[in-house]
């Protein structure tokens, strides 16, 4: 679970060019705009993540015109990611490296959370027939022919898709920098995850499973999920895949109508693989691209293969920055750099995406 309030050590405080009274704080990989004179290096304090939505009370309410949400602000040209506070902001105080999320009440700004809500709270639809409307009004009908949707739990055999930000990663990016590990770099696409998972039951029979990013959807429906699984026969490429493991999953973003604003501009729906996880390996992104086109089934675009990490985390973050391979005219969200031999992922976000965001 992310932690989204956490205490931290201000690593390190500069000026802003032109500015009187702000100034720049260093915690881990972010840099947070702070009152200049506030607070001191070395100083442990409480850092907020963006994406965060914090409660309305006294202490936030310079938030109240952000609806008390913590986003990537930008001032005197300096971009600003996080709230940088002071230790007694807590009632009884906390040691470094502390999760004090639930202890200041504070959620995560999660608008996929949201549509995956709206799932769980479909009713099944109404016959249309004139017949099946009259048994309706027969339990014993009811009970056989209009059973709610299966639909809860995430298999728990499979790892959910959620790459942490390379902000909070600051000791693994110094190691994997210092070896020269290479990663492959692909597009971050703006949509909402998906999971379609194929597993052997016998030696003729499967179980094939489609998942939104937390929720485990049983029954065939019109929900994008499912759209997208009859689009392209994911059930039949899976069984082409599977081989003789036991088991296979593919993961990917659904882009497209009223998802996260369609800003690329998709009719319809359509998919961007990023995950095919065997159970002894994950395949690689140009691997994923040459088993799965043949399909008809698109991967996340690839930025580049064989990338060593920069110097800086700053370096990266402006390494973030472009123009999205789906649609030229939109900015990039930001890229994600895997290495599956040593099982290493990590997401690195774009600011001038985020600021761009209206939401």
């Amino acid at each position: 679970m992310r932690h989204l309030a956490t205490i931290r050590e201000i690593a390190s405080l500069r000026p802003i060019a032109g500015a009187d009274r702000i100034e720049v704080a260093q915690v881990d990989g972010w840099e947070c705009v702070v009152q200049k004179g506030e607070f001191h290096t070395g100083e442990h304090i409480v850092y907020i993540e963006v994406d965060s939505i914090v409660p309305e009370r006294p202490e936030f309410e310079f938030l109240r015109d952000r609806k008390f949400r913590v986003r990537t602000i930008k001032l005197r040209g300096q971009v600003s990611q996080g709230l940088v506070l002071p230790l007694s902001i807590l009632p009884n105080g906390a040691d470094l490296g502390a999760d004090v999320t639930d202890v200041l009440g504070i959620k995560k700004y999660d608008p996929e959370a949201q549509q995956e809500a709206q799932l769980l709270t479909k009713q099944p639809q109404k016959p249309q027939s004139a017949i099946a409307r009259f048994l309706m009004r027969f339990k014993w009908y009811r009970k056989l022919f209009m059973k709610p949707k299966r639909k809860g739990g995430f298999p728990d055999w499979i790892v959910k898709t959620d790459e942490t930000r390379i902000q909070n990663l600051t000791t693994l990016c110094e190691m994997e920098r210092n070896k020269g590990t290479k990663f492959s770099v692909t597009e971050k696409v703006d949509g909402q995850s998906a999971t379609y998972y194929l597993r052997k039951i016998s030696k003729r029979k499967y179980e094939f499973g489609v998942c939104s990013r937390n929720i485990y959807l049983g029954t065939p429906d019109n929900s994008s999920y499912w759209t997208i699984a009859k689009k392209y026969n994911i059930e039949n490429v899976l069984r082409q895949l599977i081989g003789d493991y036991e088991t296979i999953v593919l993961q990917g973003e659904i882009c497209g109508n009223q998802i996260q604003g369609n800003k690329y501009h998709i009719s319809g729906y359509d998919l961007f693989a990023f995950n095919l996880i065997y159970p002894d390996h994950k395949c690689g992104t140009a691997e994923i691209k040459k088993l799965l086109e043949p399909y008809g089934i698109k991967t996340v675009p690839i930025v580049e293969e064989d990338k060593t990490l920069p110097e800086t985390i700053a370096e990266l973050v402006e390494y973030s920055k472009g123009k999205s391979v789906v649609r030229k005219e939109q900015k990039r969200e930001g890229v994600v750099m895997r290495n599956v031999r040593s099982n290493i992922s990590f997401k690195v976000i774009n600011p001038d995406f985020l600021l761009a965001e209206k939401d």
